[in-house]
């Protein structure tokens, strides 16, 4: 029953290419723990490469804005279901997500497993971790640039989201983890309305939801936590990197976000007025074109 759901949704995502986009190749790259990995390439392969990378609970199928757009007929889009995730394997062993060294590792071993040519990684939310480990394992030799989207970094410190208000849920993250399915779902659909300013549509809301309840409460406890400090790592970030982030951002409090952007010197803020910790899906023109812009900039 679960492959069905997780077929059907591919399914529902996919109507939407078109034959310029072309049909999504599906590699299974094998991490450094033995984990596989899911991996989806769209796109024009002889085109600058992007490596999106997405967030805590999610899905390749969160790009899906971006590879059925015009991007896909202009880059080579790589994405992929993080370790725990869609269809990516998900170890038992709560160490498969708390090793920073592994997190990187996935990220080099999809880059040399599709012979990518410097892409540009997109990360959002919590993949801003996920590419600061990379940096931290493997430097940016590889790679040309960076697009921080909603990202948290701990690049000055961990950044908290905003005070919730009393009328909020409190419990969302205790219910994430919880093995009570009716609980979990609740804190799925909370997590999902928070992630975005103005609710989505009822489809794309009912994708979201369904493609978080493919990761299980046991991958999201032991993700819980992150690095308190990558300090160390402002000076080592040499390439040019793109930061896109709503001011309603109810995950990564937006004016934290502004400190990081003033500290990296090769880096651009682009400000969403009134978006939420999803500016791709919210805005998607916008973010689209931005990113476009920024690889015809930087990619070698």
């Amino acid at each position: 029953m679960h492959r069905y759901f997780f077929l059907l949704l591919v399914f529902t995502f996919s109507t939407n290419l078109s034959a310029e986009n072309m049909s999504p190749s599906f590699i299974n790259v094998r991490s450094n723990d033995g984990t596989n990995l899911n991996v989806v390439r769209f796109g024009n392969n002889n085109s600058p490469e992007i490596l999106f990378i997405h967030g805590f609970s999610q899905s390749y199928l969160s790009w899906n804005k971006q590879y059925t757009s015009d991007l896909a007929n202009n880059f080579s889009l790589v994405t992929f279901d993080l370790r725990g995730h869609g269809s990516s394997e998900k170890p038992i062993n709560p160490k498969a997500y708390q090793s920073p060294e592994l997190w990187a590792s996935d990220v080099s071993n999809i880059i040399n497993a599709l012979d990518l040519k410097k892409p540009i990684l997109v990360g959002w939310s919590w993949a801003g971790f996920i590419i600061m480990n990379y940096i931290r394992y493997y430097g940016t030799d590889a790679i040309s640039g960076i697009n921080l989207v909603g990202a948290n970094t701990s690049l000055l410190g961990p950044i908290p989201p905003p005070p919730s208000l009393p009328e909020e849920n409190q419990n969302w993250m205790q219910q994430l983890i919880s093995n009570n399915i009716e609980d979990n779902l609740s804190g799925v659909k909370y997590f999902v309305d928070l992630m975005v300013a103005k609710k989505l549509s009822n489809p794309d809301r009912e994708n979201n939801i369904i493609l978080n309840m493919l990761t299980p409460p046991y991958v999201r406890k032991a993700m819980l936590g992150y690095p308190k400090d990558n300090s160390d790592l402002i000076q080592k970030i040499s390439v040019p990197v793109l930061i896109s982030h709503g001011t309603n951002d109810k995950i990564v409090n937006y004016p934290d976000v502004e400190k990081v952007a003033n500290v990296l010197t090769n880096s651009e803020l682009s400000t969403y007025i009134d978006i939420g910790h999803a500016p791709f899906m919210e805005s998607p023109k916008r973010f689209n074109k931005e990113l476009s812009s920024f690889v015809h900039k930087y990619s070698k």
